[in-house]
């Protein structure tokens, strides 16, 4: 008789252990309050120096292998410490088998080098060799937009600082986190006009500076969506 009392006994205590057991395992899960915001800034990119497109046309006998040099040497005086990068070379071949090439330079020049560069490069043109003025433009370096955008970033967490300050004295007692931020970026241009002393010249001077184009300024804008959250108490 007190074998058969045995398997009851231990049927009892498990069955008082199940409860607390379940109890644990349905436990809810903690619940979160969000406040959720856009935030947006901008700020126009500064660029010190244009970027300066030269062409020069060069007429030869048939050695093309000196041209390289040739068009380094040719720009070499134009502005002073310029580093010229070729960016095109087209070979052509005309009706009496003259060998003729164009090239295309480029280099980053600060401002106060842009009023005489027409001259300058009048001053390097010489029978079969054309030096003129192709292209100038204020766009900015990668490294002048990504500080522009590291500035901007900047200006977005201040603000979201700010507004944790203004939760915590709106709820007190509730610390509030940042839960998360995702930015996106919109960008702007805008001409920038060439200085009437610049232009007149350019308007003098047929060849060289005819086809020089204004710059333009980029603006940025960066938007932010931002959450904030904190953990709710329980009730």
């Amino acid at each position: 008789m007190r074998r058969s009392l045995v398997p009851f006994a231990l049927a009892g205590l498990l069955a008082a252990a199940v409860p607390a057991v379940s109890a644990q395992t349905i436990a809810p899960p903690p619940v979160t309050d969000t406040v959720s915001l856009n935030l947006s800034v901008e700020d126009w990119v500064k660029t010190e120096t244009a970027l300066v497109t030269l062409v020069v046309d060069m007429a030869g006998n048939g050695n093309g292998g000196t041209v390289r040099t040739d068009v380094l040497k040719a720009v070499a005086g134009i502005a002073d410490k310029a580093d010229w990068r070729i960016v095109a070379m087209n070979p052509q071949s005309d009706s009496a088998g003259l060998e003729r090439w164009q090239a295309q330079l480029q280099a980053r020049l600060p401002e106060g080098q842009l009023a005489a560069l027409g001259d300058r490069a009048k001053k390097a043109s010489k029978p079969g060799q054309q030096v003129r003025v192709g292209n100038i433009t204020f766009d900015p370096t990668l490294e002048e937009t990504e500080a522009t955008r590291a500035g901007l970033r900047d200006r977005i967490y201040t603000q979201v600082n700010a507004e944790l300050k203004r939760l915590s004295a709106a709820f007190p007692g509730r610390a509030y986190r940042v839960g998360d931020i995702s930015f996106s970026e919109e960008e702007a241009r805008a001409a920038v006009a060439v200085t009437s002393a610049f232009r007149s010249k350019a308007a003098m001077e047929s060849a060289p500076m005819a086809d020089a184009l204004p710059g333009v300024q980029q603006k940025l804008v960066t938007n932010a969506r931002v959450t904030l959250s904190v953990f709710a108490p329980q009730p």
